[in-house]
């Protein structure tokens, strides 16, 4: 029984390496954005990942919210992308992927 934490704490730590180690549902997210911001347009993004899951509308500025969960919900990624209300380009960009949330 002096084995069953060690055992559960390295199936905890494989679990966790697995999870980070999967292809994420937005694609290659870091570097694909970065050479986006100012040519993305907000009818591309919606092409790429589907229908936001919410869009937050400003006076210039616009940002659009996806969430995708990934291996029911062990893995949650999120995703912020803000645009111009003038031309629907890409401005700036946030993601995150976060384990067992």
């Amino acid at each position: 029984m002096k084995r069953a934490p060690f055992i559960s704490a390295l199936l905890l730590g494989l679990l966790l390496a697995m999870a980070c180690n999967t292809a994420s549902h937005f694609g290659d997210i870091e570097q694909g954005l970065s050479q986006d911001v100012g040519v993305l347009t907000f009818s591309q993004a919606v092409e790429r990942w589907g229908q936001p899951t919410s869009v937050d509308h400003g006076d210039k500025l616009f940002t659009a919210f996806w969430l995708k969960e990934k291996t029911g919900g062990v893995v949650k990624e999120r995703l912020w992308l803000t645009f111009d209300n003038e031309q629907k380009k890409l401005r700036a960009y946030r993601y995150t992927s976060k384990p067992f949330e």
